[in-house]
């Protein structure tokens, strides 16, 4: 049925109908295109991204504990100590773009002019053979807050120095740090 509307169409339509419909269904199909291409294109890139930024985020904090516990246990007075960390934020990355803008302009009956951004990743080769990002600059995780479980943790002068490293190596506030003794 909607077919033969179709074909009757085709058969009384003049070149120019043609033509406005087949440009309509041009841009039909690039807008399709674009559309369902780069929700594809988008989500394998930031599921890459997830897992990565995951890894990165644990071995971090892994890093960070056995560094801190390591160094605390020389502290005199502190004995054995365990340490929990938490984050506020993961690690960013701040990737190099590629900027081209273009202006178009006519002076005809009316004046109308157009401007456009396009902003697009630069790729380099990584490991692999596949493309990577490249990145400008990579910032370290937050550190939301600290818990120090140690022996001396009864003690107000141990307290007292092991509060001044955590703040001092970490950078993070004093009301961040939690440190109690250890049964």
């Amino acid at each position: 049925m909607m077919t033969g509307k179709l074909a009757a169409l085709f058969k009384k339509a003049d070149k120019t109908k043609l033509i406005v419909l087949l440009g309509i269904v041009g841009i039909l199909l690039i807008f399709l295109s674009s559309v369902l291409g780069g929700e594809r294109a988008g989500k394998k890139t930031s599921a890459g991204d997830t897992a990565e930024t995951g890894q990165s985020q644990q071995g971090y904090l892994d890093k960070t504990q056995t560094e801190l516990q390591d160094i605390l246990s020389h502290i005199d007075g502190v004995g054995e100590v365990e340490i929990m960390i938490t984050l506020e934020r993961s690690e960013e990355k701040n990737y190099v773009y590629e900027e081209k803008k273009s202006t178009d302009s006519s002076d005809g009956s009316r004046v109308s002019s157009r401007e456009s951004l396009e902003k697009s990743c630069i790729l380099i080769d990584g490991e692999n053979g596949q493309k990577d990002a490249l990145v400008q600059s990579t910032s370290e995780p937050l550190v939301k807050g600290v818990l120090i479980v140690c022996a001396g943790g009864g003690d107000s002068e141990v307290v007292s120095q092991v509060l001044d490293a955590v703040t001092t190596l970490l950078d993070i506030p004093s009301n961040r740090v939690c440190i109690t003794q250890k049964k």
